[in-house]
């Protein structure tokens, strides 16, 4: 019954909103004015108990942690161990850590099945530089049977120099979209992120370069490289790790002592 309640809330959504979609395994939401729909999405119980749900497609993601497995409101902000994260096709992360706010519902948990249905709705910025408006979010079916989904915001190490000084990263992300490993990290106000082709090999690559690319983005906005090296250092496919360093110039700023090593995802 509670299925079918939910299939015919979902049926009178699409009638009443044009962007609205319904799957039988789902993630998706309003980020702002635009739907997003994600083409797969899970879930895991971590080791420490609280739970991390993930939606993603090729270019975006969306990953909900709730301090535990439960049915009932979990209320994202200051003080509450509850976090979203939305990370878009540029590499750019944008978390609620620490001053966003919002809310998960868990509104049916099917503990024969190991799923889990409910909404969600959220805030969450690009430290210093947007906001984003994460609405009328929806889960349906989603599996909390899988194992451990990576961390979108702690990859691994990221550093560089920005016009002298440390870039020190209070996120590092890093994602294949299936043709690009995209591998950023942000500070309170200024993000780098560097681009690679998926099938990338050690081997130094100067910039820009198609397939390549290195990214700089403060309060001013973002900035255009003029002239770069990349170095791939390690790829792995497989355990899908990549280390590499980095230094590029830009219209108005100059990155040296680029590094990275990362997990993708």
């Amino acid at each position: 019954m509670k299925k079918f309640l939910f299939v015919l809330f979902a049926i009178m959504s699409l009638i009443s909103c044009e962007d609205t979609q319904t799957n039988e395994v789902a993630l998706q939401a309003k980020i702002d004015d635009r739907l997003y729909t994600s083409t797969d999405a899970r879930a895991a119980i971590n080791a420490d108990g609280t739970v991390t749900i993930q939606g993603f497609n090729d270019e975006e993601s969306i990953t909900l942690r709730l301090s535990r497995l439960d049915e009932g409101n979990f209320a994202i902000g200051e003080g509450t161990a509850n976090q979203a994260i939305f990370e878009d096709m540029g590499g750019n992360v944008y978390t609620t850590n620490p001053n966003g706010e919002g809310v998960v519902t868990i509104s049916e948990l099917n503990e024969t099945n190991k799923t889990l249905t409910g909404t969600f709705n959220f805030n969450a910025f690009l430290p210093g530089i947007d906001t984003i408006y994460v609405s009328r979010g929806t889960l349906y079916n989603v599996s909390y049977a899988g194992g451990e989904i990576v961390d979108p915001t702690n990859a691994g190490l990221f550093s560089a120099k920005v016009d002298g000084n440390p870039f020190i990263p209070v996120t590092v992300s890093s994602r294949n979209t299936g043709n690009t490993i995209i591998t950023s990290g942000s500070t309170v106000n200024s993000t780098i992120v560097i681009s690679v082709t998926a099938n990338v090999e050690p081997g130094e690559y100067t910039l820009p370069r198609g397939g390549f690319g290195a990214k700089f983005q403060g309060l001013s906005g973002p900035e255009d490289t003029t002239d770069g090296l990349l170095t791939i250092i390690e790829h792995n496919t497989a355990e899908k790790t990549i280390k590499g360093t980095f230094s590029f110039i830009t219209n108005r700023t100059e990155v040296t002592e680029g590094q990275f090593d990362v997990t993708y995802n």
